[in-house]
């Protein structure tokens, strides 16, 4: 069952890649800069950006397409803006605040995660970074599709001057997490804040 649902996955994502190519834009391996957000990549990623409906300061990168594979970079949110845009005024998302607690930061990424359509969003593993001279957090995410198939994920969070800045990855668990795990970790590790 799990074998299909990838198989779908796969089909979709290079439907959506092939009828969207021109838009698409590679994004090559080595220095990336979203804003401030700056991170190292190994490999080359598409960004699919433009089609994620989100606000400028999220950027969604993919190597095998948006179902296959997610890597969001959150460059700096202020006060009030969010990771997901909300769809009705009626259904508002999460929003960032300075100062949140480490829980209530994970608790925001985790309810953005739910805002994406995600479900059973459930974290382990919260562990500390350091992101240049600043301190941040890691956290392992698990969740499932409205079809139930399993995800994987991992974000990092830190906050700078009052502004938070996130990676978010999240792939299926079966393949496509260990596959790309390595590379994203490397991301996550070479991230920095312009200053």
């Amino acid at each position: 069952m799990i074998a299909r649902h990838l198989r779908t996955l796969a089909a979709v994502a290079a439907l959506l890649t092939l009828t969207a190519c021109v838009s698409i834009k590679a994004v090559p391996a080595g220095p990336y800069a979203s804003g401030g957000h700056q991170v190292t990549l190994g490999k080359t990623w598409a960004d699919f950006s433009p089609f994620s409906g989100a606000p400028k300061t999220v950027k969604l990168l993919t190597i095998d397409g948006p179902l296959l594979n997610r890597l969001y970079i959150i460059d700096g949110l202020k006060s009030g803006e969010f990771i997901v845009k909300p769809a009705r005024k009626e259904q508002p998302t999460p929003t960032w605040r300075p100062g949140m607690t480490p829980v209530e930061q994970v608790e925001f990424v985790t309810d953005s995660v739910s805002a994406l359509g995600y479900q059973r969003v459930e974290t382990d593993e919260l562990r500390p970074i350091k992101m240049g001279a600043s301190d941040g957090l890691r956290v392992n995410i698990a969740a499932k599709t409205a079809g139930g198939l399993d995800i994987a994920g991992v974000a990092q969070l830190t906050e700078v001057g009052d502004r938070l800045y996130v990676i978010l990855y999240l792939a299926p668990a079966e393949h496509y997490f260990g596959a790309t795990q390595g590379e994203v970790e490397a991301v996550m590790n070479s991230a920095r804040v312009a200053g």
